[in-house]
C-alpha cells in the first residue's frame, strides 16, 4: 500500500522557509563570535543591519527551485569570512578595499606567508569548515518546507554581484567601503571585493590605476620615558584659536591656562593629517604621511597601540564615538576596547563625562597607553556638552553667534573633562605619567563665512597639540619643543618616542607634509605643505581628485 503525504500549506511552508532562513542566518554569523572567542582583539558585535542582510540573501537562495542556490551561497559567506580571519590572524587588521587588488600581483608571496603560519590558520578553518558542514547538511533536509519564488537566485545575483560594485564606482572615495571592527566578516570582505570590482578594475583597464610603492618604515630604539603612564586624548573638531590657553579673547580653557607657565606643559598649534575623523584619526595612530600610502594601516609597522604593546604596556581604547570611526587605529593590539554602542544612554546623558567612568578601569600602578577618543565638539555643538556648561547664550536669534557661543561651551566641557582626567590619573598613578591632547582636524567658525569642516584648507587641519607631564622626564619634554614641523606625524614620533622608538619614514621629502580630504587612500583630494627650516608654514597647495 503507498500512503500520500500530504504537502504543508503554503503558509506552513512560508513560516518553515522563514524559520529555515534564520538558523541559516545565525549558523552564517556564528563563526565570527567564536573567532572573537578565539582572539580577543577582534571585535565584532552584534550588527543588525548586516543581521538582516545576511537572513535576506538566505531568505532568497533558499527560495530557488534547486538547493544548488543556497549552498553556492554559504561557499562564498565561508570563503569571505575565512580569508578575513586568516588576514586576522597573520597581520591583527582587517582586510582594506586597496589589498585585494594585492592577491593577483603577490600571491606568491602571500602564499609563502601564510605557510608561515600555517598552524595558527587551522583553528579558523575547522571553525568555518565545521559551521558550513552542519548548515549544508541541515538545508539538504528541508525541501518540503521551502516556498520558490521565480526570480528570487537573480535578485540575489544582483544585489551580490552587481548592486555593491556599481555603489563603488559611482563612490568618490573608498571610505564607506573599508572595514567596521564591530561588523561581521562576510560585510568588512564583501565590501572590499565590491571596491575592487567597481573602482580598481575599471581603474586597471582604462590606465588610470596607479600605485606608489613605498618603503617600509623604520624603527631605531631611543631612551624612553618608560615605566610610566601615557594618556592620549584624542579630541573632536578642536580649533585652537578658541582656546584661551592659545589666546582666545573668551577664556574657554580656565583649566590649562591656569598651567600656562607650568614649566610641565607644552603646547602650540599643528596640522592634523586628515580633515575628517574618519580619516584623520587612522592616519595619525599609524603615523602615516603620504596621502595613498595605505599599507601603513595594515602592516602596522608603526601603529602606536602595537607599539606600546610590544613595550609592555596595557593598550586601552576607550571611546564616545562610534565603532566605525575605529578602524585602523587599533593595530590589532588592544587589550580593552569600548566605544558609544556600549553605552549609548550614558553617553546621551553626561556625553564625555562618560570616559571618567571608563577611565576607573585602568590601574596605573602598572604602565599603561590609553587612549581616550572625545566626541566633543562636532557640530551641532550644543549637543556634546551638558547644561550647565551653557555659559555663553545659546538662546540668541543670531544664528552665527549661537553657533559660535554654542562651541566656545563644549570647548569649556572638554577643557573641564580634560582636568578631571588629569586629576584623576595624577591621584592613581606612582609613576611618571605623560598627557597629550590633540584634536582630530580643526573647525571653521565663519572664516570667510565658511563653517564646519571637510574641507582642503589649512585653517581646517589647525589643532591643538598639548603636553602635559607629572613626575615626568625634562628631556621627554624637550622632545615635544624639538619637533621639527608642526604636524601630527611629528606629534606621533613623539609619541613612539616616550614609547622608545624613533619612527623614520624613507619616503619623506624634507619639509612636505600632506593633509587627506575626506578619503584615506587620497582618492578624495588632499593638501601638500611645506614647511620652511624654521618649521613655518610656506606654501600649501590642494591636489583635487
Amino acid at each position: 500500500m503507498h500512503f500520500a503525504v500530504e504537502r504543508p500549506s503554503w503558509p506552513a511552508r512560508l513560516l518553515g522557509h522563514l524559520s529555515i532562513a534564520v538558523i541559516c542566518t545565525a549558523g552564517a554569523l556564528a563563526p565570527d563570535h567564536l573567532f572573537g572567542w578565539l582572539h580577543p582583539n577582534y571585535q565584532t558585535a552584534f550588527a543588525p543591519k548586516t543581521v538582516v542582510a545576511v537572513f535576506l540573501a538566505c531568505f532568497l537562495a533558499l527560495s530557488a527551485r534547486r538547493l544548488a542556490a543556497v549552498r553556492v551561497l554559504l561557499v562564498l559567506f565561508a570563503l569571505l569570512q575565512l580569508v578575513q580571519f586568516w588576514h586576522f590572524v597573520y597581520f591583527g587588521t582587517l582586510i582594506s578595499p586597496q589589498e585585494v587588488g594585492l592577491v593577483s600581483s603577490e600571491m606568491d608571496e602571500i602564499t609563502v606567508s601564510l605557510l608561515g603560519i600555517r598552524r595558527a590558520l587551522v583553528p579558523p578553518l575547522l571553525l568555518v569548515f565545521f559551521s558550513y558542514a552542519l548548515l549544508w547538511w541541515f538545508v539538504g533536509r528541508t525541501g518540503a518546507c521551502r516556498v520558490r519564488i521565480p526570480l528570487a537566485p537573480t535578485l540575489l545575483a544582483l544585489l551580490l554581484g552587481v548592486v555593491l560594485p556599481v555603489k563603488a564606482y559611482n563612490s568618490t572615495g573608498s571610505q564607506a567601503f573599508f572595514p567596521n571592527p564591530r561588523h561581521y566578516a562576510i560585510k568588512n570582505t564583501l565590501y572590499a571585493v565590491a571596491w575592487y570590482l567597481g573602482k580598481e578594475l575599471p581603474r586597471r583597464f582604462t590606465g588610470t590605476h596607479q600605485t606608489t610603492r613605498y618603503e617600509p618604515y623604520r624603527l631605531k630604539g631611543i631612551p624612553s620615558a618608560l615605566p610610566a603612564n601615557i594618556v592620549l586624548v584624542m579630541g573632536e573638531s578642536l580649533n585652537p584659536d578658541h582656546m584661551g590657553l592659545f589666546g582666545y579673547e573668551r577664556n574657554t580653557t580656565p583649566y590649562f591656562s591656569a598651567l600656562k607657565d607650568d614649566p610641565n606643559l607644552y603646547y602650540r598649534k599643528i596640522y592634523s593629517g586628515g580633515v575628517s575623523t574618519k580619516v584623520s584619526v587612522p592616519t595619525f595612530f599609524n603615523l602615516k604621511r603620504e596621502p595613498d600610502n595605505v599599507q601603513v594601516l595594515y602592516q602596522r609597522e608603526a601603529n602606536l597601540f602595537r607599539l606600546a604593546k610590544a613595550r609592555g604596556l596595557r593598550t586601552w581604547l576607550l571611546s564616545t564615538q562610534n565603532a566605525n570611526l575605529e578602524t585602523y587605529v587599533d593595530g590589532g593590539a588592544v587589550d580593552h576596547f569600548e566605544s558609544r554602542e556600549d553605552h549609548l544612554a550614558e553617553i546621551e546623558k553626561r556625553k564625555d563625562l562618560v570616559l571618567l567612568d571608563l577611565l576607573r578601569q585602568v590601574d596605573f600602578s602598572q604602565p599603561n597607553f590609553v587612549v581616550l577618543h572625545e566626541r566633543g565638539s562636532h557640530s551641532p555643538y550644543e549637543r556634546y556638552h551638558t547644561d550647565d556648561f551653557r555659559i555663553f547664550p545659546e538662546d540668541t536669534d543670531d544664528t552665527d553667534q549661537f553657533r559660535i557661543n554654542s562651541y566656545d561651551n563644549s570647548i569649556l566641557f572638554s577643557d573641564y573633562v580634560h582636568n578631571e582626567i588629569i586629576k584623576q590619573v595624577g591621584v592613581r598613578s606612582k609613576l611618571p605619567t605623560y598627557f597629550i591632547f590633540t584634536g582630530d582636524h580643526g573647525e571653521l567658525l565663519g572664516d570667510k563665512g565658511r563653517w564646519g569642516h571637510s574641507v582642503l584648507d589649512p585653517r581646517n587641519a589647525t589643532v591643538p597639540f598639548i603636553v602635559y607631564a607629572i613626575n615626568g622626564d625634562s628631556r621627554m619634554l624637550r622632545r615635544a619643543h624639538d619637533l621639527p614641523y608642526p604636524t601630527h606625524y611629528e606629534m606621533g614620533r613623539f609619541v613612539a618616542g616616550l614609547l622608545g622608538y624613533d619612527v623614520i619614514d624613507p619616503n619623506a621629502s624634507k619639509g612636505v607634509y600632506y593633509v587627506n580630504g575626506k578619503d584615506i587612500a587620497g582618492t578624495g583630494g588632499y593638501m601638500r605643505l611645506q614647511f620652511d627650516a624654521q618649521g613655518e608654514l610656506k606654501d600649501w597647495k590642494v591636489t583635487l581628485p
